[in-house]
Formats: C-alpha cells, structure tokens, sequence
C-alpha cells in the first residue's frame, strides 16, 4: 500500500496539465453552445478520443493502475473546470465501466468494459442504470425484475429505469435488478444488455437545469432477454449470495455487513470521482470570479479591494481546498480497501455544497452580470447544482454502525 501525499508524481502532473490543455482549448470554448443545443457532443467526445481521454485504457489506468488513486479526479477536476455538461458526456460511460469491473467477472470485464468506448473511429457510450421513477435514491426498492428463463439459459428484464446518463443511447447498458423481491437490496443482480437488444428502448428525455449537453432520459425494458452469461458475475456466484441471504434473512442486520449489493458497490466506489467534478466546477467559478474582481472597478478602485468581495475570494479558495483534500483522502482510500466511515460520501457531500457556495458567490461578485448569460457563471451555478446530493444517512449509518431511517 502507497503512503498518502498530496505530492503529485511527474506523471501525475503531465496527466494535469493534458488533461488541462484539453479542458481549455476544447471543452469551454464549446460550453455555452452545447449547452444551449442540449444535446450529446458528439464532435467533442470525438476529440476526446482521438487524444487517448475517452478510451478503455485510459479508464483502466486510471481506475486500476494507479495505487495512489488520484489519477481519475486529477483528470475529472481539470475536465469538469472545462465544462460540467461536456464532462459527464465524455465520463458518463465510466460509471457502466465501473458496474462491470466491479460486479463481473475477469472474462467479463475485459469483453464488455472495451464496447463502453469503442474506437476513435467507432464511438460506443455506456450506462449505468440504476434509479426508477418510484424508487429515485432507494435501491432496495427497485421493481425492475429479472427472470431466469432455465429453458433458453436466458434472463428476461423487464421495468424502467429514470435518470440514466446515456440512457436509450449507450450501446452497452449495465441495469440492476431484483431478481428475489423478498431479499430486497440483497436479492439484486447487475446484468450486461448487449447492442441492439429487443426489448430495450429510450422512454423520456429529461430537460434539465444544468449539465444540459450530457444525456439523461429513462430506459424501458419490455421482455428484455439477455444471455445467462450476461449475469456479472454469473449464476453459481448469485446462487450462492441469494441462499446466504435467506439464512441469514430473519437475523439482525447492520448496513455494510455481507457481501455489497450491486448498485451501492459501484457508487460507493465512485463518490469521489463525483466529488472530483464538483470541485472542478468550483474552481472554475472561483479563478473567474477573482479575475473578474481584479479588473472591475467601482467607485476609482478594483472591486478586490472591498472586503466584502475579498472575503468572499478567501472563503472560496479555502473551502475549495478542502474539498479536494477531501476528495485526494476518499480516492486514495478507495483505491486501498479502507473506508471506514463513508469518506466517499464525505468528499462527496462536501464537494458537492462548496461548488454551490462558490458558483453563488460567484453570481454576487459579478452583480448583475453574474445572472446573464453572456457569462459563464450562472451556468457553472446551474451545474453545480446537480451535486448537491444528500449523503448524511450512508456517513450516519457508516459511522454508528446501525440502520439509520
């Protein structure tokens, strides 16, 4: 195991400042357009893959070959300082990504985790599809079934699924599903829904109030079959899983003991990673803002000079830094097995507020143009927003140990 430090390696600072680079030439100059047209980048992501960015190896190298395990939210901070909408479109695959890796089997992952990405010349996207309409956060609500056909050695899906990044439009989808209700979360599976499958379509595309050019809209499965081999994982290893949780079903139980259910296994992993894009928005507003307050002047004199506006610079830089000191933490103890007390949510949580703090502020360092669009930081506002998710119940339960309603 690594020790921790905040050093980043050579390596780590070129990964910086290409992914940097890209963030600047590339993907802001084309933010306010994409967000506008609220539609996927095509041309963008293209771009992205042409330089390596949006590849398999690139994702495997960061989320498996680095132990320190800063590589992803270094490039996830630098990218999202670009644009928040842009981001998660070159990203968004990454989550289905983790899905397989994480639920799969060797031999899965190394068939499946490639077609979330495709080629610079053969562009393939994959989702992660999770949240219901009715269920929203809830994971051991969920009422999308799967049902082993044993005749065909075929799974059959069938529900929908809400708020799914790429969703309709992947060529891969990752979909967790129940396939014992009476287990609840326990009695979940993750399963591989190939290209072109019958059965899957897009319902809704959901018009949203920031990360407008990444895709979000609902998955409808219909009698959905999928091969039994596209159960991650496969069928002895969910057979064994169901019959523990029977056995162990009228005993008391406690959040984290067992084996982790689908769905919140690949989240937990990736808070981080969320809390990395949070902080990336955050800095953008705020290296906008303080420029800005540098050169405009009211009453013979920079606006900086105000305390009131320096004071708000100051509590911006220092809430930014330590939400990536957070986020560095959660990463590198991710990457080393140590969660202790959901210091995944923690990063996420705190990430999540202090880019809405700092976009706000910014809007009031700006005034009335800070409303407008003719400048960026009430889009970066309007991005932020969409991370400000509650953890405190997962860092509640992590740290007392019980169920906490």
């Amino acid at each position: 195991m690594p020790d921790f430090s905040l050093s980043l390696n050579e390596d780590q600072i070129q990964l910086q400042k290409w992914v940097h680079d890209f963030a600047e030439n590339v993907v802001r100059p084309g933010g306010e357009e994409w967000d506008e047209r609220e539609e996927f980048p095509w041309p963008i992501v293209e771009e992205a893959a042409k330089i390596g960015l949006y590849s398999f190896d690139f994702m495997a190298q960061a989320m498996m070959g680095d132990p320190t395990g800063l590589t992803l939210p270094i490039a996830l901070e630098e990218l999202f300082w670009g644009d928040a909408g842009i981001g998660l479109s070159i990203f968004g695959s990454g989550l289905a990504a983790a899905g397989i890796a994480g639920n799969g089997t060797p031999e899965q992952m190394l068939e499946w985790v490639p077609q979330c990405y495709g080629t610079p010349d053969n562009i393939q996207l994959g989702a992660f599809c999770v949240s219901e309409p009715d269920a929203g956060s809830d994971v051991s609500s969920l009422r999308t079934k799967a049902v082993y056909d044993e005749a065909s050695d075929e799974w059959v899906l069938n529900g929908t699924k809400a708020w799914i990044t790429n969703g309709g439009i992947a060529d891969v989808h990752v979909v967790v599903a129940s396939v014992d209700a009476e287990l609840k979360s326990r009695g979940q599976a993750s399963f591989i829904i190939p290209p072109g499958t019958p059965g899957l379509s897009q319902g809704q595309k959901y018009k949203k109030h920031g990360i407008k050019a990444s895709h979000t809209a609902e998955v409808v499965l219909d009698d959905c079959r999928v091969p039994g081999s596209c159960l991650l994982g496969g069928k002895e290893k969910l057979d064994e899983k169901l019959a523990r949780a029977h056995e162990a079903l009228t005993a008391a139980k406690k959040e984290g003991t067992g084996s982790p259910q689908p769905a919140m296994a690949t989240f937990e992993a990736t808070r981080p990673a969320v809390g990395a894009m949070a902080v990336g928005i955050a800095r953008a507003a705020y290296e906008y803002s303080l420029d800005y307050a540098k050169e405009r002047k009211a009453f013979g004199k920079p606006i900086i000079m105000n305390q009131s506006i320096a004071f708000m610079l100051a509590n911006m830089c220092m809430e930014i830094d330590a939400a990536r000191l957070l986020v560095w933490r959660a990463a590198w103890l991710a990457r080393n097995g140590q969660y202790k007390n959901a210091e995944g949510s923690q990063s996420k949580l705190y990430a999540g507020r202090t880019a809405v703090r700092v976009t706000e502020r910014a809007i009031q360092i700006l005034g009335g143009y800070g409303y407008t669009r003719e400048y960026p930081v009430e889009r970066w506002h309007r991005d932020a927003k969409i991370s400000e998710q509650i953890q405190e119940l997962v860092i509640s339960r992590a740290i007392s140990g019980l169920r906490i309603e």
